[in-house]
């Protein structure tokens, strides 16, 4: 978990609203769950929601045949429950539904999450059992998100009291680093499934939420929350219709100048708009007018899903250090010629610059670099191995100039993979050379994020290594930005630059 946030009080949640209670429950009934974790989706949720740690015994299974689920009592009845639980989770057939929420009213129980589909994605009968359990929420003043979704992912769950705790009730069980991005999905492959990748990516997201049909909590409900929720920094949407667009755009456009928005929007083609309607009964709308509403209200908008990570993370980053750029300058220093080019090209083709250095910063670094290498921008220092020089000391330099707005560094490699290869083929590796590692938390990293604070200049590393090696993920534990290939590095810095500007020009 992140240190810098979890022992701040500022990051205190937002308790004012009605959704706190949603994703903070304190005791929960959960119907739907059985021992079976391997073939019963809602026995799964019910193990991440335990694994979570933070309901101190309130978990309360209903099961008519079972007496225990999981290691819980489990009740008959919802009637049975000897308290009224903060939250009601339904993961059931759907035609018994509208009979265990009007149980679960008659209990007193005022919050639920429907993991149950089959409601209007499936037409004119699903239609009226909406209907049906509209009418029972109004009757009991009852609040619910769903149906057709996986719920929450809460990484501040019972902050500040609990430190480590969650509320997990997604089916998959990998949770990320937690942060200040927050997501608002219609679907819940969007909202859970990208977890692994996350966490192997380093996008550090403290909530994640599948809201599916949207039928009595919407989008603009929990956008109303995040605007004014301290752990959230950054908001990313998934989207496949919005069902109150005047209220959408006027609340983004609150919202943007502090928080940036990512979106993806789904609909807008005849087989999206079709895919859509059967997944969540939603009506897409055209792409133009999504398109236009986006870039009216400062939202950034992308159709790909690792963009959408790279995004938040980029913009998480910037928020939570306040670091973000003052121009479109780029620098770039490389030990590979092929990758420089390619992010050199990448840059001016979105819109960057990448400037060549003054007379003066050119004589500076030329002291530092072999005969053979290339004081211009980029500095190609090709086949120079001197880490602190590129890691450290050439972009101290090109920050104190004040010629570049951000620097990317091509050439992290992974060292204890080469100590290993090295090893492996029979030779001693020196003690000295073993403790690289060492070195790079106390010359480069540490550092490196103090020069990034101090002078408002982002610095992006990258190299040929999956995210999954030891360099990359220590790099990754510090929350210095880092990159496995040479395309995302320009694309983020072309995001962060765009929002940078449009921040200014809105506060």
């Amino acid at each position: 978990m992140d240190k810098n946030l979890t022992e701040s009080n500022n990051f205190e949640p937002y308790k004012d609203h009605f959704l706190y209670k949603i994703l903070n429950p304190k005791s929960l009934a959960i119907f739907g769950a059985n021992n079976n974790l391997l073939t019963t989706m809602g026995s799964m949720q019910l193990r991440n929601i335990i694994a979570g740690g933070g309901f101190n015994g309130n978990i309360y299974p209903v099961h008519p045949r079972l007496d225990e689920v999981q290691g819980y009592k489990a009740y008959k009845s919802v009637k049975d429950l000897p308290v009224v639980p903060d939250l009601a989770f339904l993961i059931l057939p759907t035609r018994v539904v509208p009979q265990v929420m009007e149980e679960c009213g008659e209990k007193g129980i005022k919050n639920l999450l429907i993991t149950s589909g089959g409601f209007r994605e499936i037409g004119k009968d699903g239609i009226e059992l909406s209907k049906k359990i509209d009418e029972i929420s109004k009757k009991y003043n009852m609040r619910f998100v769903g149906p057709n979704c996986l719920g929450i992912y809460n990484g501040w769950y019972g902050f500040p009291e609990k430190k480590e705790a969650y509320f997990n009730t997604f089916w998959p069980y990998a949770i990320p680093e937690r942060g200040n991005i927050s997501i608002i999905s219609q679907s819940g492959t969007i909202a859970a499934q990208t977890f692994w990748h996350a966490k192997e990516m380093g996008v550090r997201i403290g909530k994640s939420l599948s809201v599916g049909n949207e039928r009595n909590i919407d989008m603009v409900d929990f956008l109303e929350y995040f605007k004014d929720d301290p752990q959230t920094g950054v908001i990313g949407l998934y989207i496949e219709e919005i069902k109150r667009g005047k209220e959408f755009i006027k609340l983004v456009k609150e919202i943007t100048p502090k928080k940036p928005i990512v979106a993806i929007y789904t609909g807008g083609t005849k087989a999206a708009d079709r895919a859509i309607k059967s997944h969540t009964g939603s009506l897409g709308g055209n792409q133009k007018i999504y398109d236009a509403v986006f870039k009216d209200a400062g939202i950034i908008s992308t159709n790909s899903i690792s963009d959408f990570l790279y995004y938040l993370r980029t913009l998480s980053f910037a928020q939570k250090y306040n670091i973000f750029m003052k121009g479109n300058r780029v620098g770039i220093i490389t030990d590979s010629g092929g990758s420089g080019s390619m992010m050199t090209k990448s840059s001016e083709l979105y819109g960057l610059e990448v400037p060549e250095f003054s007379k003066q910063l050119k004589g500076e670094l030329s002291e530092l670099i072999p005969f053979t290498a290339s004081a211009n921008n980029p500095i190609d220092v090709t086949f120079d191995v001197n880490f602190l020089n590129i890691f450290y000391k050439f972009p101290k330099m090109l920050m104190k100039s004040g010629e570049v707005d951000s620097i990317i560094i091509w050439g992290v490699f992974d060292f204890d993979d080469v100590i290993e290869t090295i090893e492996n083929s029979g030779m001693v590796v020196d003690e000295n050379v073993r403790n690289m590692g060492l070195m790079l938390d106390r010359a480069i990293i540490k550092p490196i994020m103090r020069l990034m604070k101090k002078y408002s200049v982002p610095v992006y590393f990258s190299g040929p290594f999956p995210y999954r090696f030891s360099w990359f993920q220590k790099f990754l534990s510090y929350d210095i930005p880092i990159f496995d290939l040479w395309d995302a590095p320009p694309k983020c810095l072309k995001i962060l630059y765009e929002y940078s500007e449009y921040r200014k020009r809105h506060q």
